[in-house]
């Protein structure tokens, strides 16, 4: 009991202090809005404002609502950069509180149903526990990103062959990104190229919302992407075919991604196999010959 007071009181001691000097919370999510809905880049801006307060008004944790006021002073670091390629499932406050939480109450529950373990040590327990809580978040975060960039690497060369096709239909390049937002399926890729039309919308230059569409993202392939594309905005050559190798050398760049994983399956397979099935199979072909031997011996017909 007296593990539990003091651990509770040292976790809303470590929150009130986090806190105070965490005086900002970065926006959870983009204003990710149809610029086709609005007549001129003022309205647009003003509503995209809106819609971000409207945000900061939502929050997973109550708690974390009472510090809305200070958001302007915390710096964007690497938790931020993280939480932005993991599609803002959070606020920066919101996974230092996680982290906080997730450090109470995994020692909680390590010292209430294993407080046997590691021979009731209590302080090897106490600190396994915190550290084991402090890399959870870590981990339900890497996931995200690893499932996110998945999805947005299946979506790239499709939404770069329909970007060609408009392209070369006679259309502006960033009148075909809105065209294929519009009319494809919503996910994580046409949401992040909605943005990039909504900042052109808004008076950022092509160049400068690629940019920051590519630090989003933060993937090889978005690299390589904004890169031809900055090249031949710079050099004046046609952008249809720039896409259209770009669309390939994507494909290509996949299929190489997808031989080197069937190239590590075997290996990946030894430990399951020597772990659950080869067990398996020593018992199914030994067993019937130690039943026979510990009954009266082997019979060799003599």
């Amino acid at each position: 009991m007296e593990v539990f007071i003091a651990g509770l009181l040292l976790a809303v001691s470590i929150y009130v202090i986090a806190s105070q000097f965490m005086k900002s919370r970065i926006a959870a999510q983009s204003a990710h809005l149809r610029a086709d809905e609005f007549k001129d880049g003022s309205v647009l801006e003003a509503a995209a404002t809106e819609e971000v307060l409207g945000v900061y008004k939502k929050s997973w944790l109550p708690l974390t609502t009472k510090f809305k006021e200070y958001a302007k002073s915390l710096p964007k670091g690497k938790i931020y950069h993280r939480l932005i390629k993991a599609g803002s499932p959070m606020g920066v406050m919101e996974f230092y509180a996680f982290k906080i939480l997730m450090c109470l109450l995994v020692p909680v529950a390590a010292f209430t149903f294993g407080g046997n373990l590691l021979g009731g040590n209590k302080v090897t327990l106490l600190v396994f526990s915190l550290a084991i809580g402090y890399l959870v978040p870590e981990f339900w975060l890497k996931s995200k990103i690893n499932k996110r960039q998945t999805q947005i690497r299946r979506d790239l060369p499709n939404i770069i062959d329909l970007l060609s096709l408009c392209v070369n239909g006679g259309l502006d390049f960033m009148l075909a990104v809105n065209r294929v937002v519009r009319d494809m399926r919503r996910c994580d890729l046409t949401i992040e190229l909605e943005e990039v039309y909504r900042q052109t919308q808004m008076g950022k230059s092509r160049r400068e919302a690629l940019k920051n569409f590519a630090w989003r993202l933060d993937m090889p392939e978005i690299y390589s992407f904004v890169r031809t594309l900055v090249q031949a905005d710079r050099m004046g050559s046609p952008v249809g075919e720039a896409l259209k190798m770009q669309s390939e050398e994507i494909r290509t760049r996949r299929f190489q991604m997808g031989e080197a994983m069937a190239l590590k399956a075997p290996i990946k397979l030894l430990f399951p196999l020597f772990a659950f099935i080869l067990p398996v199979v020593l018992v199914i072909v030994g067993g019937p010959i130690i039943l026979q031997f510990s009954r009266g011996g082997f019979n060799m017909g003599f």
